[in-house]
């Protein structure tokens, strides 16, 4: 299927939480539960937590759940909803679970107090799946880093969308980039 500017792909959540649009998501490796190749993800548990495996397309919530347009990210990504629902959008429930997208173009939420220039690499910045430029986080030169992609776009303050060049491959990083 394609995305903004990509192909996307399906990842099961290994727990019941929902997730906002453009949120990046993480390999979960240590789920293994599943016996019939399903693979999971979920949402990062901070800063350059993990290889990144796509950035969410649109809302992953419980049924007739709805959210304004510029609800800030951080008040629905991670959050459990309520019985009945919780069981049913990850872990052991049965919804397939996001779509993400993968490869080309995808649209980022900035994090809070973000400094992306275009042409920086940008990675997972906090719990919400948002990103910030490496060198804003303090990142040190020869770290091991995730990165989400490149910036095509500039961000400078909380939750604006940010284009960005899909890039998931683990670099070591270093200082300036």
């Amino acid at each position: 299927m394609a995305g903004l500017d990509g192909l996307t792909r399906t990842y099961r959540l290994s727990s019941s939480v929902r997730v906002a649009k453009f949120t990046a998501l993480i390999a979960d490796a240590t789920d293994t539960t599943s016996t019939t190749g399903t693979i999971f993800a979920k949402v990062p548990t901070g800063s350059n937590s993990g290889r990144v495996v796509g950035v969410t397309l649109g809302l992953w919530a419980e049924t007739n759940q709805f959210y304004p347009e510029d609800t800030d990210p951080s008040t629905i990504t991670g959050t459990t909803p309520a019985s009945p629902y919780a069981s049913m959008l990850g872990g052991t429930g049965n919804d397939i679970g996001p779509t993400v997208q993968y490869n080309g173009q995808a649209r980022c939420y900035a994090a809070s107090g973000a400094s992306i220039t275009a042409g920086q690499i940008v990675l997972i910045a906090d719990v919400y799946g948002r990103v910030d430029s490496a060198s804003h986080l303090s990142i040190s030169g020869g770290t091991k880093i995730y990165p989400v992609g490149l910036a095509v776009t500039a961000a400078s303050a909380t939750n604006v969308v940010v284009l960005v060049e899909l890039m998931f491959l683990p670099i070591a990083y270093v200082s300036g980039s």
